[in-house]
């Protein structure tokens, strides 16, 4: 389950680029003090600076520390809906 939000995120990799913090080629989101990092092939949790798994399109392995609030984050970054519009004049 946790390997299809990670699917969506990884298409959506782009767009997430465009409104969260770069570091280098990953993103990163920060919510003290919990960091995730997203690369492109998966994503990365840590924990005040110790790192507590990873969730890919085909593996997780997460600690029970932050299994919970992972599936909170991956949920909510794979449900962004990016939409592009124009103005009318």
């Amino acid at each position: 389950m946790l390997t299809d939000y990670a699917s969506k995120i990884f298409a959506s990799f782009d767009e997430l680029s465009e409104i969260l913090k770069k570091e280098g080629d990953n993103l990163v989101v920060e919510d003290d003090p919990l960091r995730v990092v997203i690369k492109r092939d998966r994503i990365e949790f840590y924990v005040s600076g110790e790192f507590h798994g990873f969730v890919s399109e085909s593996e997780e392995q997460l600690s029970e520390l932050v299994s919970e609030e992972a599936k909170l984050w991956l949920q909510a970054l794979a449900n962004l809906h990016f939409k592009r519009f124009s103005l009318r004049r």
